[in-house]
């Protein structure tokens, strides 16, 4: 690390810290990662555009992610699973569909290039997309944007659908 990565590091610290805060004061949907992601991106706005966590930085994410959400599975997940396997096969698809569809459309119509477009439409976790994009020379910038988009437009119609859905079938769970 230079001599200014350092300052630069905890200066972008603190900018996704204060977003993820204003996100929460917000309700922003998943006001941690998209305060912190907002956050973070206002650092090439005051100076601080060098500025980049270390790679160590995403595997310990991912670890605490995961054992966060595998702490979480009770004995009765496989049986769960297992009922779910075909119907959540086939939504899977056909959401990859829909996304390649759409990827293919932006980059036909020359919005944006192949890379960044697919990259951008398909469903997956921000972190993978972005490291995808980064992998095959696509604006990985771009792709996190785009993704970012996805989760807040998903996480804030969440709570319509869900009021319709309990009114349409009656059910909580």
């Amino acid at each position: 690390m230079g001599s200014g990565a350092l300052p630069d590091l905890a200066m972008l610290l603190g900018l996704a810290c204060a977003g993820a805060a204003l996100g929460r004061l917000l309700r922003l949907p998943m006001w941690p990662v998209t305060g912190s992601i907002l956050g973070a991106a206002t650092a090439p706005l005051i100076g601080a555009g060098g500025a980049a966590p270390p790679g160590w930085w995403a595997v310990a994410g991912q670890l605490l992610v995961g054992c966060g959400v595998g702490s979480m599975v009770g004995r009765d997940f496989f049986a769960s699973v297992r009922r779910v396997v075909v119907p959540g096969s086939v939504v899977a698809l056909v959401i990859v569909a829909v996304g390649v569809a759409a990827g293919a459309a932006l980059a036909a119509g020359g919005v944006l290039g192949p890379a960044p477009a697919l990259l951008g439409s398909i469903p997956g976790g921000v972190g993978e997309m972005v490291s995808a994009a980064a992998g095959l020379g696509a604006d990985s910038g771009l792709v996190a944007g785009m993704h970012l988009i996805r989760l807040v437009v998903v996480l804030s119609a969440l709570p319509l659908l869900l009021r319709w859905a309990r009114r349409r079938y009656g059910r909580s769970g």
